[in-house]
């Protein structure tokens, strides 16, 4: 039977003592060769987040050592330049990960419990699904304000201009909104094209809007400026690339859409058509594997994170054939 999160959630009094002045990440080393498959495209995994270092001896004589987790219950991510934003509700804060390493955390009750981010041009975007609003936050992760409140169950983003897109999954659809105060409603609950159950994750992608539709089992791809249906794949099965469990949804700079499933603890790739090309991982702690992967982020370098929340980690894996030397 699959842990239930608070069996995953660490000490919230251990966390608060770490504060955030100063933290760095622990970064586990990850071979070269851990690649798959054999033929193109191939996935490496490059880095492994999931301990930080402190010198607090009162942490360390807690723990038995000078690291902690980075995170208690990660879900939703996204690149900022070269740092890294992930939202943690189990932890009630959003983080922000500096391509040094070093971790920063928002102040308490900045976003709630957010389970999703987005950078946009109005700032980061924080969805918090039990207070049922959406906050934007500045670079310091500081709130600036709430872009809309009384909502059902936000929580997959997505942003292009002034619009932000926001998954409301209680309501079964999603909602564009402007950072002026307009807003559109795009779908309804319902089966056929167009329609959802459970919307969860959003992303935007060579002109078009991914809407994971979780409980159809399904990514939907719409035209973000009407709204309507262009197509979709993914289907309920338990076969390599299905979708029992969908949780999250990007599309890297080749045009690939990776997607992640949290029942068969996998990351599929597929092509711009929707054509399963490959998948990576299985359930399990070690790199490379995963226990209930959620958020996923393109990087335009060819960069893609992704949430590994059971294991209290991020994996950064890479298309070699996206690879450039530094």
């Amino acid at each position: 039977m699959r842990r239930g999160y608070r069996e995953a959630l660490p000490s919230f009094a251990v966390l608060a003592l770490l504060g955030c002045g100063g933290v760095r990440v622990r970064e586990q080393k990850v071979a070269l060769e851990l690649a798959w498959p054999p033929g193109q495209p191939r996935v490496r995994l490059e880095r492994v987040i999931q301990q930080r270092s402190t010198s607090a001896p009162l942490v360390s004589w807690l723990s038995g050592s000078g690291s902690a987790p980075v995170f208690a219950r990660p879900h939703g991510i996204a690149w900022d330049g070269s740092d890294l934003i992930v939202a943690d509700p189990g932890a009630r804060t959003v983080l922000r990960i500096t391509s040094a390493g070093k971790v920063v955390s928002s102040p308490e009750g900045a976003a709630g419990a957010a389970v999703g981010v987005a950078v946009c041009p109005a700032g980061i975007v924080a969805s918090d699904s039990e207070g049922g609003r959406v906050a934007i936050l500045g670079p310091d992760l500081r709130r600036l304000r709430w872009l809309t409140e009384g909502l059902s169950r936000p929580t997959g983003l997505a942003c292009s201009g002034d619009t932000v897109f926001v998954a409301e999954t209680g309501a079964h659809r999603v909602l564009a909104l402007g950072t002026d105060g307009t807003r559109r409603i795009i779908g309804e609950r319902g089966e056929g094209p167009g329609r959802f159950n459970f919307p969860t994750v959003l992303a935007l992608a060579s002109g078009f809007l991914l809407v994971g539709d979780t409980l159809n089992f399904r990514v939907q791809r719409l035209d973000p400026a009407s709204g309507s249906f262009v197509d979709s794949f993914g289907q309920l099965g338990d076969a390599a690339g299905e979708m029992p469990r969908l949780k999250g949804v990007a599309a890297d700079s080749a045009g690939n859409v990776w997607v992640s499933d949290a029942y068969l603890d996998q990351v599929s790739l597929y092509d711009r058509n929707g054509s399963l090309l490959l998948t990576l991982g299985g359930p399990g702690p070690e790199p490379g594997r995963f226990s209930f992967p959620a958020g996923i982020a393109a990087n335009p370098d060819g960069r893609m994170a992704v949430v590994d929340v059971l294991n209290r980690r991020v994996q950064v894996f890479r298309l070699i054939d996206q690879d450039r030397k530094p």
